[in-house]
This record gives structure tokens, C-alpha cells and sequence, in this order.
């Protein structure tokens, strides 16, 4: 059977199960040592027939390459009973070079481009990440993040969310989902029913949320709500424990949470998929069948399995399968999910639509196009908190470019726009390769470090220092900022999450750039990236106002 319309009497138990099984490839995990799908993917493929694969890591190749990765996958799928088209999946949430690091481009995170300010500038920026992946066969975006970001130090979601504001979420998200929309493109909004306030990370402990129900529905379910609204194909759970709708179970496993709410209260009949169901917050707390029957019987139609053993695959779905042969989950129910992600697939056309144009890959990606609008919002996106007396730098500035991130790769940048740049990373630099048989070199101490940037700052005008914040600003780029600033002039451009801002010395230029994410990522800096920042820092733009952190830095 060669179409994503196969009616659920035609497939076996074991086959509508495979179905419910979005399984991860990729971090060298059922992969060659070249890259590709390996013999073992082939066999899950074929045999437990799952009907979504998530391709995870970034990949050193061509979006040439991976076009023909995603055309191998949809072929194997083809050889199963039933030849039902796969789901093919990836994040991509600052773009495409997220999974292929040759000849793709970075856009601004969520975050970014509601800081940009431009709710059509947000729409075309993923209308183009959509078309990026779709020129590579990814069908299936887990985008929009729609997480209100109210705690400041929440280590997971920071710049992934559009912001703090349930309001300028729910605005910036559907740009995003319509932008998804226009390309033909499936869509998944995450992290339900709210991420953005928890203060550890799932993907390492189970999270407690312990505001109250009015708290949630004021703040934290208005995103979602739009995303229903709006049309949104799936959503994604989340796995922390909402105390005010279950106290006792995360939310991919409570009934109360994907039945009584999401299902029963806010009308949501499309896709339901669980984040990685391999992330620390369930997977040390459930055994693997346990948790793929928990939350399917409370609410749930596709399971993410994160990339995860054959053997943990299998697992899973005899799990499913024991459980309804005992009577623990109807059929019935598994044909509810089974149906939903059947008339999705067809809904997207997918039967038709399995193989992609390398050649086309190549072209889509490099567009000129696409170029521009990530341009354009890696300038727009950033934004000067205070200029003070320092910026604009003029161009025969000379400057100490410093930092924990992204010095390497800015540094060419900057020596292009200004005068004499003293690039000095103060990244780890105490690794080495296996072939290396010398032992690492022992690192520098902070102290010494310190003594190095202040005999720099003698030669120079200024000093650019670089800071990277996750959740809380770590003392020892602190140290950086305030031993320099008692010597020159210092502008700070914050990487990630700005939460520097109130814990700086009161006559320090910043400047917001939510380049990285919670991983780091993308490193290096992108060279798009790196061009606005110049730009940006040769002249002053947005002031505070328009950040769309207000709550947590004033």
C-alpha cells in the first residue's frame, strides 16, 4: 500500500503501534561512519515501521547530503507492509544548520525576532527556515516554542521563547506558524501546557511548576490557545509537573493535563507528541514500556523516543502491544492516534511528496534570498540596552575582543570594520584530540587571565567582551567585565539569555544579541550574524523598551 491514506482496517496491531513511534537518528546513533542511515535504521524501519524519525545532531555535510539522507529514509519506509510515508522532523529552531553545518544559515531565535520588532519580518524569517528544510526533506518543524519565559533563570527555554509577555508570545508565535504554514510545511508548538517557569531542565530533572490555576490560565495558556486557534497540526508536551492540574505526574503522562484540559477544555484534536521521552525527567523515573503506556493512555498519539537503543524501541512497542492484547489500553484508543496521525500525513500530502531534489537542496539553501532575510534580522534583532558614552565606536577604533564565546569567530569581522582588534578567547582550552599524546595543557587561572586582559587593555581604545548566560551569570565573566571596566571603555554583547544586564557596572555598553541557545549553539557565530553585530555596533539602535524581556531586567 503506497499512500499516507491507508485506512486503519488494513494495518495490523503491531503495524497502527509502529505508527505511534517517533523514533531519533542521528549523533552517530544508527548512523555510518559517513553519515548515513545505517543498517540498523534500515531494519527499525522495516520492521517496527514507526511513523516519524527525528533526525537529531549537526552533521557535517551538504544540504545535498542530507536531502539524499531523508530520500534513504522515506525509501526504506516504503518496504514496509503498509508503505506508509515517515514524519521527518528536526528542530531547526535558529535554522538549518542545526542538523548540516556545510552550506546552510543561521537566522535569530524566537527570541530574537520578536526583539526585531517586525511581526512580518518574524513571518518571513520561518517561512524560509521552513523551505530550508523542506528542500531537505524535512517535512515536519518542531516549531513554534510558545513557552512564556517568566522565570529569568529557566535554563531550558531562555531566547527559544518569543519572550516573557503571554501576549507578545502568542503574536510572535503565530507569525512563526504562518511563516511554517505558507510553505506547506507541518507544525509542532511546544512545550505544553508551559515550560517557561521552571528553574531546572527537564532534560536532566523533573521540573515543579507550583503557581496556581489562575496563574496558568492567565499567563501560561494563552500561547497555546492561539496555536489552537491559529490551526496548529501538533503539540508537543512537556515533561514537568504542573501541581495545580496533577501534582503527581509530568504532563506527557497525565490524563488530567492532555485529556481534561488540552483535549476536553481547549478543543484540541491534532497531533500530540511528547518531547523525548529519553530525557532524564522521565526516563529515571519510568521504565521505557511503562512511560510509552502511561502517556498514551493519557492522552498522547505520538511518542518521541529521543535516539535511543533498537532494543529500547522494541521495548516500547511490545509494551503497547502487551497492553492492549491485557485489556489495559482499548484498541480503540491506539486507533484514535493512529487516525489522527493518518489524516495528517494525507492532509500534508505526503504520499506524494517523499522525495526531494538534491540539486534543488543546494539552491534553496544558498539562496540569495534567504541570505538577505537573515541579514536583515540578525541586524534588526539586536538590541543596544545602553549605548552610554561608548557607542557608536568609530571605525579606526582599536579594540580588545574578548570572552568565554564566539571570539574566534568574530574577530575577522571586526578586524574588517576596525582599527587594530587584539582577539584573546577565554574559552577552555585544556582538550586535545586521541591522536594527541601529549597530556592537556593545564589552564590558565582566572587571575592570570585577568593580568593578561589588563596589560592588553593598555594598548587599545576599547574593550569588547563577549558573555554567555544560560540562567545565572556565572562570577567569573563578571570578574572580566569589572576588571576591565576600571581600565577602558567596555561594550558587553551578551550571546545568550540577557540577564547580565542589572549585574554590570553602570556605565557599561550592552548589547543584546540572542545568538545562542541553551547548547551554545549555533557555534561558531555565524558569519551573517557577526556582520550585523558590527554593524549594529557602529551605530545605535532600539532602546530598552523594546526588548521583549521587560519583567526580568528592570
Amino acid at each position: 500500500m503506497d499512500d499516507s491514506t491507508a485506512t486503519i482496517e488494513a494495518l495490523s496491531l503491531e503495524a497502527k503501534v509502529g505508527q505511534l513511534l517517533h523514533v531519533g537518528i542521528g549523533l552517530g546513533h544508527l548512523e555510518t561512519e559517513t553519515g548515513w542511515p545505517d543498517e540498523e535504521m534500515k531494519t527499525v524501519i522495516e520492521e517496527i515501521q514507526p511513523g516519524a524519525v527525528r533526525v537529531y545532531g549537526s552533521h557535517a555535510v551538504t544540504p545535498h547530503f542530507m536531502a539524499q539522507y531523508a530520500n534513504r529514509l522515506q525509501q526504506w519506509a516504503t518496504r514496509t507492509s503498509h508503505g506508509i510515508p515517515l514524519l521527518l522532523s528536526c528542530d531547526c529552531e535558529y535554522g538549518a544548520v542545526d542538523i548540516v553545518e556545510h552550506g546552510t544559515r543561521a537566522y535569530p531565535a524566537l527570541m530574537g525576532r520578536t526583539a526585531a520588532g517586525d511581526l512580518d519580518l518574524a513571518r518571513d524569517v520561518s517561512a524560509a527556515v521552513a523551505r530550508d528544510m523542506l528542500a531537505m526533506g524535512l517535512n515536519t518543524s518542531h516549531q513554534p516554542v510558545v513557552d512564556v519565559n517568566t522565570n529569568p533563570d529557566n535554563p531550558v527555554i531562555g531566547v527559544r521563547s518569543p519572550g516573557s509577555d503571554p501576549e507578545t508570545v502568542s503574536e510572535y508565535a503565530t507569525a512563526a506558524l504562518d511563516g511554517i504554514h505558507a510553505t506547506n510545511q507541518i507544525a509542532v508548538a511546544k512545550h505544553f501546557p508551559g515550560h517557561g517557569d521552571t528553574a531546572e531542565d527537564s532534560h536532566h530533572e523533573l521540573p515543579h511548576v507550583t503557581y496556581d490555576r489562575e496563574t496558568l490560565e492567565r499567563v501560561h495558556l494563552p500561547p497555546f490557545e492561539t496555536m489552537i486557534e491559529e490551526g496548529v497540526d501538533c503539540l508537543m508536551t512537556s515533561h514537568i509537573v504542573v501541581d495545580c492540574l496533577d501534582p503527581d505526574l509530568p504532563a506527557t503522562l497525565s490524563r488530567p493535563v492532555l485529556t481534561d484540559l488540552l483535549r476536553d477544555d481547549l478543543g484540541f484534536d491534532g497531533v500530540v507528541i511528547t518531547d523525548a521521552m529519553m530525557m532524564d525527567a522521565i526516563a529515571d523515573n519510568y521504565g521505557v514500556g511503562e512511560a510509552a503506556v502511561r502517556a498514551l493512555d493519557a492522552g498522547v498519539d505520538l511518542l518521541l523516543t529521543g535516539y535511543v537503543p533498537a532494543t529500547d524501541l522494541r521495548e516500547m512497542r511490545d509494551a503497547i502491544v502487551d497492553a492492549v492484547t491485557s485489556g489495559d489500553i482499548r484498541e480503540s484508543r491506539i486507533d484514535e492516534s493512529v487516525e489522527r496521525i493518518l489524516a495528517l500525513k494525507d492532509a500534508y500530502d505526503l504520499s506524494e511528496r517523499r522525495r526531494v531534489d538534491p540539486l534543488e537542496a543546494l539552491e534553496t539553501t544558498g539562496s540569495r534570498a534567504h541570505e538577505s532575510i537573515a541579514a536583515a534580522a540578525y541586524e534588526r534583532s539586536y538590541t543596544v540596552l545602553d549605548g552610554g558614552d561608548v557607542l557608536p565606536l568609530p571605525d579606526d577604533v582599536d579594540v580588545l575582543l574578548t570572552g568565554i564565546r564566539g571570539v574566534r569567530s568574530l574577530e575577522p569581522r571586526f578586524d574588517a570594520a576596525f582599527g587594530d582588534v587584539v582577539g584573546r578567547s577565554l574559552a577552555p582550552s585544556d582538550g586535545r584530540t586521541l591522536a594527541d599524546p601529549k597530556p592537556p595543557i593545564e589552564p590558565e587561572s582566572l587571575d592570570t587571565r585577568l593580568e593578561t586582559l589588563r596589560s592588553i587593555a593598555d594598548t587599545v581604545d576599547i574593550a569588547v567582551v563577549t558573555t554567555y548566560t544560560r540562567e545565572e551569570f556565572p562570577d567569573g565573566q563578571r570578574r572580566v567585565v569589572d576588571t576591565l571596566s576600571d581600565a577602558l571603555p567596555v561594550v558587553v554583547v551578551s550571546l545568550g539569555l540577557p540577564n547580565e544586564y542589572e549585574r554590570l557596572p553602570d556605565d557599561i555598553a550592552y548589547v543584546a544579541t540572542y545568538v545562542q541557545d541553551r547548547l551554545g549553539m549555533p557555534e561558531p557565530i555565524p558569519e551573517t550574524a557577526g556582520r550585523a553585530l558590527v554593524t549594529v555596533l557602529g551605530r545605535e539602535t532600539k532602546p530598552l523598551e523594546s526588548l521583549p524581556l521587560e519583567r526580568q531586567i528592570e
